[in-house]
C-alpha cells in the first residue's frame, strides 16, 4: 500500500492523530499528503452518512452499490431532506471503509432489503474486507 493510503487509513482509524494544515504546514506541500488529506474527508463523510443508516431509523437508505472495474458506486438518499448522494470511489478506498466494523455491519444488514444486484456487489466486496 502506497504512503496515500497509509496516511488515510492512520487518519480514519486514529482519533488521536491531528493532522493540522498550521501544524504540518511543510507536509502538505506534498501532492500525496494532500490527496491522502482529500480521501479521508471524503471517506469519513460517507462514513456518518452510512452510520446514520443505523443512528436515524428510515433516514437515510442505501439505493445501490455498483461495481464497474475498479471504481464502486454507493448511492444514499435522505428522506429529511430529499436528496440523493452518489459516491464514487475506488476499490482501495471501499476497502477501507469497509475496515469500520459498524460500517460493514451495517451493509450486510442492508443485503436483506437490497436488490440483487446491490446484494451481489455488497457480498463480494464484504467477503474480500
Amino acid at each position: 500500500m502506497d504512503l496515500t493510503y497509509k496516511i488515510v487509513r492512520r487518519l480514519l482509524r486514529d482519533d488521536d492523530v491531528k493532522f493540522s494544515r498550521n501544524r504540518n504546514f511543510e507536509a502538505f506541500e506534498d501532492a500525496r499528503v494532500k490527496r491522502a488529506v482529500r480521501i479521508y474527508r471524503h471517506l469519513r463523510s460517507l462514513e456518518r452518512d452510512l452510520l446514520a443508516l443505523h443512528d436515524t431509523s428510515g433516514a437515510v437508505r442505501l439505493e445501490a452499490v455498483d461495481c464497474e472495474g475498479d471504481q464502486m458506486t454507493v448511492r444514499l438518499t435522505f428522506a429529511e431532506r430529499r436528496g440523493l448522494r452518489v459516491s464514487y470511489l475506488t476499490r482501495r478506498e471501499w476497502l477501507l471503509l469497509l475496515e469500520n466494523e459498524r460500517v460493514s455491519d451495517i451493509l450486510r444488514q442492508l443485503m436483506a432489503v437490497a436488490g440483487e444486484d446491490t446484494q451481489r456487489v455488497l457480498r463480494e466486496s464484504l467477503a474480500i474486507a
